[in-house]
């Protein structure tokens, strides 16, 4: 098999190689030894204990970099809350915290719970929490938890929250889609929503509709990004970054001369694995 790995380390630029997140430990220790940009190894990579404490220890280094790498452990994200000048927003809005970090962060006095809305790994019971507190945005929960049905509806009925927030949301089921199609928010649906067949058919008919924003979208079907492809006015280049390919497709755009190739190289499915859909890319490739 092709070392990709080290046919890129020799001709790009390192930088561009940190920001990879599926590196292996030996990858990341070969990047940090060859001087790439420690800031972006310590936010992407998944690092081991070990490399995790090189960073920590380093005097010199700002450890509100590694607080932003959502992969931390239970322990780390320990170690860095001790930290007295710590950035403990990026701790409340990327890591998956336990119950206990969790409520720590929300009882610490002078701390903007705001941020607590942003982290993706909520449970219900936090969302519920962090709803009935004052000063928290509602917009954020709207916007990146995954929410119950009970909790979509009361957050779809609040004259606070604007709709268009919810539909950001990726996980929305398709009754939940309807819905707020039918509340005019169109755009956000069709570029981060899991359509079905008949609601993208229904985005593609309506009259001086965008397709571009469809094109956008990461769970396009094969037959959706071919009807996309052939339908004029549409930028190639967004269904080229963003769709999951087959061969065949993938083969059609990088032969077209209307495509940019830089925009095929970025595109997170080209030889993924089965079970792990978007772990790859020219520079994301899981070695």
């Amino acid at each position: 098999m092709i070392d990709r790995f080290k046919l890129l380390y020799e001709d790009v630029n390192k930088n561009d190689l940190a920001l990879n997140p599926n590196l292996t430990t030996e990858q990341i220790d070969l990047l940090y030894d060859a001087g790439a940009d420690k800031e972006t190894l310590a936010t992407y990579s998944k690092l081991t204990d070990e490399q995790f404490m090189r960073f920590f220890n380093d005097e010199d280094f700002d450890k509100d970099n590694l607080a932003e790498n959502p992969r931390l452990t239970p322990e780390q994200i320990d170690l860095l809350y001790q930290i007295k000048d710590l950035n403990k927003d990026n701790l409340a809005a990327y890591p998956k915290l336990t119950e206990e970090q969790f409520m720590r962060l929300f009882n610490d006095e002078g701390f903007d719970k705001e941020y607590l809305a942003y982290n993706d790994y909520l449970t219900t019971e936090q969302i519920d929490l962090l709803y009935q507190t004052q000063g928290v945005d509602r917009g954020s929960l709207a916007q990146f938890p995954k929410l119950t049905e009970e909790q979509f509806m009361r957050l779809f009925n609040d004259e606070d929250v604007n709709k268009n927030d919810l539909a950001l949301n990726p996980n929305l089921t398709p009754e939940q889609i309807d819905l707020l199609y039918e509340s005019g928010n169109k755009n956000s649906l069709a570029t981060y929503s899991k359509l079905t067949d008949e609601q993208f058919m229904r985005m593609f008919n309506y009259d001086g509709f965008d397709k571009n924003r469809i094109a956008a979208n990461l769970n396009l079907t094969t037959e959706q990004i071919d009807l996309l492809y052939q339908t004029e006015g549409v930028d190639k280049d967004n269904l080229a970054r963003y769709s999951k390919l087959t061969d065949e497709q993938f083969m059609r755009f990088f032969n077209d001369e209307f495509v940019n190739n830089n925009y095929l190289a970025q595109n997170p499915s080209i030889n993924a694995p089965a079970n792990q859909p978007f772990a790859s890319g020219i520079f994301n490739w899981k070695w």
